[in-house]
């Protein structure tokens, strides 16, 4: 009888390893199709940046004089401005600039809020197209670490803080949301929420004090 029972054993053994091997070979599938789904969403990403920087370079030219530029472009050329000035930092002319500065030419400030509030967020797309693909050469800087501690404790808030007063952490701020995978969808709402606060106080300022500045500027030069 015992001996029975013995040989019976390594049957049983090897029943639960032939079973045990589909259990251990399913996950690899999802993590296969999550780190392909990681890549695609990275690459349209990157695809929806460059088009948007290649469409913006051809769309406009640098100009020489931007009063003249946005008195002939009017609110394409602001919206156009505020999505380039938000893509790239070397721009001369950031988009609340531009805004300030159509508000005071006579342009609603309403409808330049509105438009500032769009077009900077999909500049700001680019930043995080970065982040994302995970190839961050600043993550060696301690101001991208404080900013990447701010994003991890607040989240949203910080981006719609740095989105929403002017300052040099907002390329930090959006490098770092993509760098931790921040929901695009949440990413882009609370950008747009800050960036239009900005451009609406861009926008009002320039309404009422653009004239007094240029008479000021004047007067002195």
């Amino acid at each position: 009888m015992s001996h029975h029972k013995t040989d019976k054993q390594p049957e049983q053994n090897c029943n639960v390893d032939t079973a045990d091997k589909p259990d251990g070979e399913q996950p690899a599938k999802p993590v296969a199709e999550v780190k392909k789904r990681g890549q695609l969403k990275y690459l349209l990403l990157l695809a929806a940046a460059l088009l948007t920087i290649i469409l913006v370079t051809v769309l406009i030219q640098k100009p020489t004089n931007f009063n003249e530029y946005l008195k002939s472009s009017g609110y394409t050329g602001v919206f156009l401005m505020a999505v380039i000035g938000s893509a790239s930092p070397v721009w001369p002319l950031p988009g609340s600039w531009a805004i300030f500065i159509a508000a005071g030419l006579g342009l609603n400030p309403i409808i330049l809020g509105l438009i500032g509030g769009i077009g900077e967020p999909i500049g700001e797309l680019t930043g995080y197209t970065f982040g994302f693909g995970g190839q961050v050469a600043l993550q060696r800087l301690k101001q991208y670490a404080r900013v990447e501690r701010w994003m991890k404790r607040w989240g949203g808030l910080t981006i719609f803080f740095v989105s929403a007063i002017p300052n040099v952490f907002i390329k930090l701020a959006t490098i770092a949301a993509g760098s931790l995978r921040y929901p695009l969808w949440r990413f882009f709402m609370f950008c747009w929420a800050g960036k239009t606060i900005k451009s609406f106080a861009f926008a009002f300022a320039g309404y009422g004090l653009f004239d007094g500045i240029r008479h000021l500027i004047d007067r002195i030069f």
